[in-house]
C-alpha cells in the first residue's frame, strides 16, 4: 500500500487521469470507492479496507496542508512528479460524496467528511475544492497539449458554484446510485431484454428517487441522445455504469451481433459471427443453418427476432462480402437472403434459384429489396427488431500491438449514428489535417495527407470521445504461432538446391504506396495469424478490383511473406507470417544473399543500414506493381550479416527428381464426413454440382464442422485424399492429362481460373529466377520460368504443363500437333520446332 501522500498522489493520478491505451475519452466524472482505491493502489479487491484505511492515514499525517487545500485552495504543485498535487485531496471529497446513502442531515457532505476523516472541525467553508477542480482542468490541459498521456477534464456548467458544485456533480456512480439501480434488476428480472422498455422504466424512477445529482445529470444526458435515434452510445458514462451493474447481478443484456457472409476462394458461402465489444466470442460456421442455430442460443439480441421469423437479410458491405441487417430499411439496392426450410417451401422461386446452406436456403444472386419485401410481406417479423445499444466503432484498420497503424491506405474507418466524428491532434500543431467522409450510413472513413503517428481525439455528440493512437510503422514483433496450427506440405520430395541462379539487381525499386501500406498492415496484425475471414477483407480493400484477393494471398506464399496451416480440430486456416531468414545464393559470377519472410518497415531499415556498414549493397527487385518485391543484398558475407542482424541463415531448397511426390493423406478415413462440393471442370472450381468427367474431385467436409476439408481425388483406379487444395487439384489435372499451365516468353502462365504449383517449387523458381510469382488482372497467375525450368516442371507434374514449349524433340511435337487437327500451332523457337495452343485460321492448315 502507499503510504505517503506522495505515493497515494503518484498512484491516484496513474489510475484516473493517465490515457493509458486506446478508446480513452474526456473525464466527466470519477467513480472512487474502496474497490477502485485499491485498484489504484495495486491491490485486489479483498484489500479495499486497508486500501480506505492507508489513504485516510496519509491525509492525516499533515493535517494542516488538507485544511489548507479544502478550506483555501492551497496545495503543493511539486507533491509528486508529474501530478498535479491536489488530486488526492480532490479524490478525498469524490470518495466521501459517493459513500453517502441518502439525502438525511446525517448523510450531508461536511458532517460525512468530518466523520470519515475523525475530526471536529465543521467544514463550513470549503471554496478550496472548486479552486482545485479549476486548477487540475488547467494542469491537465497542459499536459494533453504537450504530448503527455492525460486525459481532459469537463467540468460541470457552473451555476455559482464556489465551494462543493463540482464534486456533487462529477461523482458518479456512488453507492446509493449502485443500491438503486440493483434493486431496479432485482425487481425487474427480464426487463434488460428491451433496453427501450428498460430505459422507459428507469426515467420514471430515477426522478423521483434519492440517486446522486451525478446519476441525474448522466442518465438525462444519455436519455436525450437514446430519444433522438441515436445508439452509438455504449461508451457514455451511464451505460458503462448500467452494464457494470448487470454483470454484478448476472443480469443478461441483449448482444449485439455481427453476422458476415463471405465466400471462400471457390465462390461457396461461410459465415462469421461475432458479439460485438466482445472479440473473444468470434465464430465461423459452414453453413446458414448453423449460424441461425447460434444465433437462437445467445438469447436476446437485435438478430433474434427476424432469425426465429426464419429468414436473415445480407446487405452488401465490400466486394464479395454481405452483412445480415434486422430491417429491410437498413440495406439499399440488392440484397441475398437467407430462408430457412419452412420459408424456402414457401417462397419458392420468387427470389430466383436458392442454394442449400444446411436446412436453411440461400438466395444464389442478389436480390433487389423491394421483390424480397413482397415475397416475405406475410411472414415478417412483427413489431420493430431490438435497437441494441452499441459504441462508436472504430473498424477495417490494423493493429500493432495497442496502436492502429497510420498508413492512408488502412487508415481505421468510424461507424456511428451520432453525426459526423472529428478527429484532432492532440498537443501538435504540425500534425496533418484529419477530415471523415461518410461512405455508407453511419461509415465513416478517415482522410488523411500523409501517414499518420501520434496521439487523437475522436469526438462526437451526446458526449463521447475517444483517443486513438497511430504509428506510420508497424512495431517489430516475435511471431506468435497458435499450438492448434499443423503444417500441410504440399510436395514431400526436398533437396538442397546446387544450382546456379539469375544474376542479382543492382538497383533499389520503389514501391507503390498502395502495396508497401498493404504488405506493412499484414505484418502488423499477424503477430498470431490471419484468419481468411480477416485477411481477404484487408487485400479487397487495397487491391484494384482486377486482380483476384485469393491469387494475390497465393503469391505472398509462393514469395515466403505468408504461410498457411491448419486449425486442428477445426475447418479452415490461419496465416502466418513468414519467418525472416537470409538465404545465400550463387550466380555464375559472384556470392549473395536473398531474404525470405516477411519484413516490416523497420527490420528492411536495419538491413540496408547493415549492408552499407559492412561494405555490401542492398538491392529490392519490384517484377509487378501487386507482387511481393525480392530483398538482397550483395558483396557481404550471410553468416556476418545474419549474426549482426541476429536473422537465421537457411538452405535454399528445391524439388528432388521424383515425379508426382504430392503430399497426400492414404489413412483419412471419411465415415464423419460428407461429400459437399464437385470440382467443375467447365467451371475450373468447386462447386454444388460440378461437371462429368474421367477424373472426379471432390471436397469433404466434417459432419460436426470441427475438423479440415479433405480433397479427394478418385478416377485412377484407386481414391487419393489430401488436405492440401493446391496438391489435389495440381495430382487431379495430372490424372485426366489437362494442362494448368503454359510457356509463354520467360513465363508460365495459368490456363484456368484456379491451379497453382506446389509451394517447393514455387520458391525453387523464385530462387533461381530471382524473381516472385504475381497475380494477374483478369483471374491471371504467372512464375517466372526458363524452358528448362518448364521442361523440369512437365517431369515432376507430367501433362500439367503445356509441353508445346517446354523443349520436347522437334518430332513429338509436329505428331502432336497432327493428333490435334493442328488445333495445336507449330512454331520455331530456340532453335527446334515447338508446338503451342493459339487461336489460327483452319485455312492456314495447308500451309502447315
Amino acid at each position: 500500500m502507499p503510504t505517503s501522500l506522495a505515493d497515494w498522489e503518484e498512484a491516484l493520478t496513474r489510475r484516473f487521469l493517465a490515457a493509458a491505451g486506446e478508446g480513452v475519452g474526456p473525464i466527466r466524472s470519477f467513480d472512487i470507492c474502496p474497490e477502485t482505491l485499491a485498484a489504484a493502489a495495486g491491490a485486489d479487491l479483498s484489500a479495499s479496507a486497508q486500501a480506505v484505511a492507508a489513504f485516510k492515514k496519509a491525509l492525516l499525517a499533515k493535517r494542516g496542508a488538507l485544511f489548507s487545500a479544502l478550506e483555501d485552495g492551497f496545495f503543493d504543485r511539486r507533491l509528486a512528479p508529474d501530478c498535479p498535487g491536489c488530486f488526492s485531496y480532490l479524490a478525498l471529497t469524490i470518495f466521501v460524496d459517493s459513500q453517502r446513502e441518502g439525502d438525511g442531515a446525517s448523510e450531508q457532505f461536511r458532517p460525512k467528511l468530518a466523520a470519515f476523516l475523525g475530526v471536529d472541525r465543521s467544514f463550513s467553508r470549503l471554496s478550496g475544492v472548486a479552486t482545485m477542480w479549476k486548477a487540475l482542468r488547467e494542469w491537465l490541459a497542459r499536459q494533453a497539449k504537450s504530448g503527455k498521456p492525460f486525459r481532459k477534464l469537463v467540468l460541470p456548467e457552473e451555476d455559482g458554484w464556489n465551494q462543493i458544485g463540482h464534486t456533487v456533480r462529477l461523482s458518479f456512480p456512488s453507492r446509493r446510485d449502485r443500491t438503486f439501480l440493483a434493486h431496479f434488476f432485482d425487481h425487474h428480472p427480464e426487463i434488460a431484454a428491451d433496453e427501450k422498455v428498460m430505459l422507459a422504466a428507469l426515467r420514471n424512477l430515477v426522478d423521483r428517487s434519492g440517486t446522486s445529482k451525478g446519476l441525474h445529470e448522466a442518465f438525462d444526458e444519455f436519455y436525450a441522445a437514446y430519444q433522438s435515434e441515436q445508439r452509438s452510445l455504449a461508451d457514455h458514462r451511464f451505460w458503462k455504469f448500467v452494464l457494470s451493474v448487470a454483470a454484478a447481478r448476472n443480469v443478461d443484456m441483449p448482444a449485439d451481433v455481427a453476422l458476415e457472409l463471405y465466400p471462400d476462394e471457390d465462390g461457396l458461402p461461410h459465415f462469421r459471427m461475432d458479439i460485438v465489444n466482445a472479440s473473444d466470442r468470434a465464430s465461423e460456421y459452414a453453413t446458414l443453418q448453423s449460424a441461425a442455430a447460434a444465433i437462437s442460443k445467445l438469447g436476446p439480441s437485435n438478430l433474434l427476432k427476424v432469425a426465429e421469423a426464419g429468414y436473415i437479410v445480407f446487405k452488401r458491405i465490400g466486394a464479395s462480402r454481405w452483412s445480415a441487417v434486422p430491417r429491410f430499411s437498413d440495406c439499399r439496392g440488392e440484397v441475398k437472403v437467407g430462408l430457412s426450410p419452412r420459408l424456402t417451401a414457401l417462397v419458392g422461386m420468387k427470389l430466383g434459384r436458392l442454394r442449400p446452406s444446411g436446412d436453411w436456403s440461400l438466395t444464389n444472386d442478389p436480390v433487389s429489396v423491394n421483390k424480397v419485401e413482397d415475397a416475405l410481406r406475410r411472414v415478417l417479423a412483427k413489431g420493430e427488431p431490438l435497437q441494441i445499444i452499441s459504441g462508436v466503432t472504430v473498424t477495417g484498420g490494423v493493429r500493432t500491438d495497442h496502436h492502429w497503424l497510420g498508413r492512408r491506405s488502412l487508415l481505421p474507418r468510424i461507424a456511428t449514428d451520432l453525426g459526423v466524428p472529428t478527429i484532432a491532434a492532440e498537443g501538435d500543431d504540425d500534425a496533418p489535417s484529419l477530415t471523415c467522409k461518410e461512405i455508407e450510413p453511419n461509415l465513416y472513413a478517415i482522410r488523411s495527407r500523409r501517414s499518420l503517428a501520434g496521439a487523437f481525439e475522436l469526438r462526437s455528440s451526446a458526449n463521447t470521445a475517444a483517443r486513438l493512437h497511430f504509428v506510420a510503422d508497424a512495431f517489430v514483433h516475435e511471431r506468435q504461432i497458435p499450438p492448434n496450427l499443423v503444417e500441410t506440405p504440399e510436395w514431400n520430395d526436398v533437396v538442397g538446391m546446387a544450382s546456379r541462379t539469375a544474376e542479382p539487381p543492382t538497383s533499389w525499386d520503389a514501391v507503390p504506396e498502395a502495396l508497401d501500406d498493404l504488405l506493412e498492415g499484414i505484418y502488423a496484425g499477424g503477430r498470431r495469424g490471419w484468419s481468411e475471414a480477416d485477411l481477404i477483407p484487408l487485400l479487397e480493400r487495397v487491391l484494384p478490383a482486377e486482380i483476384s484477393p485469393w491469387d494475390f494471398l497465393r503469391s505472398l506464399h509462393d514469395s515466403t511473406v505468408m504461410t498457411p496451416l491448419l486449425r486442428a480440430r477445426h475447418r479452415g486456416r490461419t496465416w502466418i507470417l513468414g519467418q525472416v531468414s537470409l538465404v545465400p545464393l550463387r550466380s555464375r559470377t559472384q556470392s549473395f544473399v536473398v531474404v525470405d519472410g516477411c519484413v516490416p518497415a523497420l527490420q528492411r531499415l536495419d538491413f540496408a543500414q547493415t549492408v552499407k556498414a559492412l561494405g555490401g549493397r542492398a538491392f529490392r527487385r519490384l517484377t509487378s506493381p501487386w507482387s511481393a518485391p525480392l530483398l538482397g543484398a550483395t558483396g557481404v558475407a550471410v553468416n556476418e550479416l545474419g549474426a549482426r542482424l541476429a536473422w537465421p541463415v537457411r538452405t535454399a531448397m528445391m524439388p528432388g527428381r521424383r515425379p508426382a511426390a504430392f503430399a497426400d493423406d492414404p489413412h483419412r478415413r471419411l465415415e464423419a464426413y460428407r461429400r459437399e462440393y464437385v470440382w467443375s471442370w467447365n467451371a475450373g472450381r468447386f462447386t454444388f454440382d460440378g461437371s462429368p468427367a474421367r477424373v472426379r474431385l471432390e471436397r469433404w467436409v466434417h459432419l460436426g464442422e470441427r475438423d479440415h476439408d479433405v480433397f479427394v481425388v478418385s478416377g485412377s483406379g484407386r481414391e487419393l485424399m489430401y488436405v492440401s487444395r493446391c496438391a489435389a487439384i495440381a495430382r487431379a489435372h495430372m490424372l485426366l492429362g489437362r494442362p494448368m499451365y503454359r510457356f509463354e516468353g520467360d513465363r508460365l502462365h495459368r490456363e484456368g481460373r484456379d491451379g497453382y504449383l506446389p509451394d517447393l517449387i514455387a520458391h525453387w523458381l523464385r530462387y533461381e529466377n530471382l524473381a516472385p510469382p504475381c497475380a494477374l488482372p483478369g483471374g491471371g497467375y504467372a512464375y517466372p520460368a526458363s524452358r528448362d525450368q518448364a521442361a523440369t516442371i512437365a517431369r515432376l507434374m507430367p501433362r500439367t504443363v503445356d509441353a508445346g514449349a517446354t523443349g520436347r524433340p522437334s518430332w513429338e511435337a509436329v505428331a502432336s500437333a497432327r493428333r490435334s487437327g493442328f488445333a495445336e500451332r507449330l512454331i520455331f523457337m530456340d532453335g527446334r520446332v515447338a508446338s503451342s495452343r493459339m487461336p489460327f485460321d483452319p485455312t492456314e492448315r495447308s500451309s502447315l
